[in-house]
């Protein structure tokens, strides 16, 4: 159980409706519904009756509403408590990698900015030796990167999942086979990150599970990811994008077997104060947000 589902289950409550409580929380009605369900599957009861577009408690849920009233007045309590040492103001920087800094941090930011006037928050892109050595050095407070991370002076948090697939543009000609394997793409012109994108070095740790001797037929190496997804829909190669950045002109290159997933990760440094670990839970919890209104 989650407290925000505690938060979302007592705004239904309160409203009546699906609707009205989406509204009032800033949701999608299917994302509210969807936490709702698995809120009732975790409690193993029903807490609300769906009748037309209304809903009502059920025995169960009136039972629940009064230990969530106690739990959410708890939490404003604790809250208050430490109201002071939790004001986010001031300027912080984070360092991330292009898929990240491009299609991820600005909505997430935006949420966050939105609530805190007095913070200001500054991204810079750089790749993942870049952004750890950063953030290590103390030239920005933030870092975003690729795991399994192992750094004794740095707070590690799981920040997102990602995963990466094989992209060309529409048209294509490898799209004109009926079943695409491995093989076919040895004969492609390969369009790549450079070899410190963390992304590469995913891509070719697959490739080589796969097969030992293939060497790709690489036509561009480049560092932006704006870069890559321009040349993949001029059609000048295959490429390996992150889920986020594929859009309507670029199409999936499907082959069996091939399940590439990584994570990223939050990190700061473990000697950086209260206000920065604050503002990496804030960041957390919009990014959590941002998940939920994208399925």
């Amino acid at each position: 159980m989650e407290f925000r589902q505690i938060i979302y289950f007592l705004e239904i409550s309160e409203s009546g409706t699906y609707q009205k409580a989406a509204s009032r929380l800033g949701l999608t009605q299917p994302a509210l519904s969807k936490q709702m369900f698995l809120l009732e599957k975790e409690l193993g009861i029903t807490v609300l009756e769906r009748g037309g577009k209304s809903v009502r408690l059920t025995h169960e849920g009136e039972r629940f509403y009064q230990y969530s009233i106690r739990m959410k007045e708890l939490w404003e309590e604790i809250q208050n408590a430490f109201s002071k040492e939790n004001e986010l103001k001031g300027n912080f920087s984070i360092s991330a990698g292009g898929t990240v800094s491009a299609w991820i941090l600005p909505q997430i930011l935006k949420d966050i900015l939105k609530k805190r006037p007095g913070l200001s928050l500054s991204v810079r892109e750089g790749d993942a030796s870049e952004t750890k050595d950063a953030v290590l050095k103390g030239e920005v407070e933030l870092g975003i990167l690729t795991g399994p991370i192992s750094e004794p002076s740095l707070n590690v948090l799981e920040f997102l999942s990602d995963r990466i697939y094989p992209v060309a543009a529409k048209d294509h000609p490898i799209f004109q086979k009926t079943k695409i394997k491995i093989e076919d793409l040895k004969k492609q012109p390969f369009v790549c990150f450079h070899p410190g994108s963390a992304l590469r070095k995913a891509v070719e740790k697959k490739i080589k599970s796969f097969t030992k001797d293939f060497g790709p037929n690489i036509a561009m190496e480049l560092r932006s990811v704006e870069s890559v997804v321009k040349s993949l829909e001029a059609g000048l190669g295959i490429g390996f994008l992150s889920e986020y950045s594929i859009n309507s002109k670029l199409k999936k290159i499907k082959f069996d077997d091939w399940n590439t997933d990584r994570k990223f990760y939050l990190c700061y440094r473990k000697k950086s104060g209260p206000t920065l670990a604050y503002l990496a839970e804030e960041i957390l919890k919009s990014a959590e947000k941002w998940e939920i209104e994208r399925e």
